[in-house]
């Protein structure tokens, strides 16, 4: 199912909760989950298997979520921050575990007012979730955290991370503490579903505002699942939040265990292509580029063969340009990712050779580069 697709179109039995249907795990996303937990240097689980996590909500037709709680695929593993980000200081968030889950349906609030409606595309698709230690302690680093992680996720092909068309959403458990007491004596509130990095500042920020504010009031914080709106900057109620031993987990009886060999967990570890911040450092030297560009570049999922194989025998820069400005400025307006796109390295090679060799104008080599993302071979 595609974001946009119209409203449950795309359902599976099983996935609408039809009984008799059974699930199947798609052995793609285990490949997946493992090129993930290896790229953020965490380790691969020979064996790893699923469970039941229990609650009614509109968004879940079976009644509970299938999910890997106990035994997940992936254990450990650090996003590190540092003066690449902006920080003055340098600072680890572990990686508590990465599991793979079934996605709930989407729920629709803002079509009928006083009626939530229910879309059942994404309903059943496989989940990669993440999640961390307790060891971010300010909106700024919720934020940071998020960005480097979608640039890691991006650059080694687990996802599109496009937080506005869903294929990344983030939920951030929020606490406050008095400095006397224990940094996680404080009762946590999860906000859910926050779609940007500048929604994931505002959100955080209301939260420990709206927490501090009812401490110092005398009144005790409620353990909820809370949304944020925006245009009020707080945060508001959605339901309790329950602990886990309400969620009743229980093996998944329908889905057997993965085990994975050595040899199958090292090929893919091989195949894992050049990590985000070495790949920086590389493009910087090699080229000569600015931080700021190899960063535009490295966000881009397929970016990085298009620009070396470009810029082998041609002036780098030109084509970072070009890059950067032309060809993202059509993907934008295509509302397209770059695999997704027609154009080759040839053909943007041989477009800037024809410019350096004035061939062509800029005004015709843009019209070039127009066709060439249209399908067309020839010009």
């Amino acid at each position: 199912a595609k974001w946009d697709d119209p409203p449950n179109t795309n359902v599976a039995l099983a996935d609408a909760g039809i009984p008799g249907s059974l699930p199947r795990l798609n052995p793609e996303c285990v490949g997946i989950a493992a090129r993930a937990i290896l790229g953020l240097n965490g380790k691969v689980q020979k064996q790893s298997s699923f469970d039941r996590k229990h609650y009614f909500y509109s968004d879940q037709p079976l009644g509970f979520q299938i999910t890997q709680q106990r035994s997940p695929i992936g254990r450990g593993g650090k996003v590190s921050l540092g003066h690449n980000e902006g920080l003055d200081y340098t600072k680890d968030i572990r990686i508590h575990q990465l599991q793979l889950e079934q996605d709930t349906a989407k729920s629709v609030h803002d079509v009928y007012p006083g009626y939530v409606l229910t879309d059942l595309n994404r309903a059943g698709v496989a989940l990669l979730e993440i999640v961390s230690e307790p060891d971010i302690e300010t909106p700024e680093e919720a934020a940071l955290y998020v960005r480097k992680m979608q640039t890691l996720l991006r650059h080694i092909r687990v996802s599109h991370c496009n937080m506005e068309e869903g294929s990344m959403r983030c939920d951030v458990n929020v606490s406050v503490y008095r400095n006397s007491d224990h940094r996680l004596s404080g009762t946590r509130c999860e906000l859910k579903n926050l779609n940007s990095l500048k929604v994931i500042r505002g959100a955080v920020s209301a939260e420990i505002r709206r927490q501090i504010e009812t401490i110092e009031s005398g009144n005790p914080v409620e353990q909820e699942t809370r949304g944020f709106d925006a245009r009020q900057g707080k945060t508001f109620v959605i339901r309790s939040k329950e602990d886990a031993p309400d969620y009743r987990y229980m093996p998944e009886p329908d889905i057997p265990e993965i085990h994975l060999t050595d040899e199958w967990i090292e090929a893919a570890r091989l195949a894992l292509p050049e990590l985000p911040e070495v790949a920086l450092a590389r493009i910087q030297e090699q080229y000569g580029l600015s931080k700021e560009t190899v960063e535009t570049i490295l966000a881009e999922p397929g970016c990085v063969d298009l620009f070396e194989d470009t810029a082998r025998g041609r002036n780098a820069k030109t084509v970072a340009s070009w890059i950067t400005s032309e060809v993202f400025g059509q993907l934008s307006y295509r509302a397209q990712r770059l695999q997704d796109s027609t154009l080759t390295s040839g053909q943007l090679s041989g477009l800037i050779d024809a410019l350096e060799t004035k061939s062509v104008t800029s005004a015709q080599a843009k019209k070039l580069l127009i066709a060439y993302m249209n399908g067309e071979t020839q010009s």
